[in-house]
């Protein structure tokens, strides 16, 4: 909860101060967005490496495989990364950046989830009799 107030905290007093700044200096309000973006990131490191070891120990008990795992958390990761730059491209008045980075994280999760849809492919034409 101490983590979701700085948060919020900082979300907050970034956004006023950026409105502030936005206007007389926008080469500084770039900086100040980037700069928000890492802090954020920072303070919620130790609550994914809780939600990471979470999702080990579950999957240790219902015996999934860890490279299924390490491929999930790879996607999820990814996924959070990709949105957060093109976000901050967005922001940063380069929506066609913003656009190309979220492409390119598609294209990496699809090239990361090629072997497990081969696996189960394969898996589905053993189990038709031919």
């Amino acid at each position: 909860m101490s983590a979701l107030l700085r948060v919020v905290g900082l979300g907050l007093m970034a956004t006023v101060l950026l409105i502030v700044i936005r206007e007389e200096r926008r080469d500084l309000s770039v900086i100040l967005r980037l700069a928000v973006g890492v802090a954020l990131l920072l303070l919620v490191i130790p609550d994914i490496a809780k939600v990471i070891a979470a999702i080990v120990h579950i999957s240790e008990l219902a015996h999934v495989p860890g490279a299924y795992v390490a491929l999930l958390l790879k996607v999820v990761g990814i996924s959070y990364l990709t949105v957060f730059v093109a976000q901050l491209a967005q922001d940063s008045g380069e929506p066609g950046t913003g656009m190309r980075v979220e492409l390119a994280g598609k294209i990496i999760i699809l090239m990361l989830a090629i072997p497990l849809i081969a696996s189960i492919a394969e898996t589905v034409l053993k189990l038709i009799p031919s």
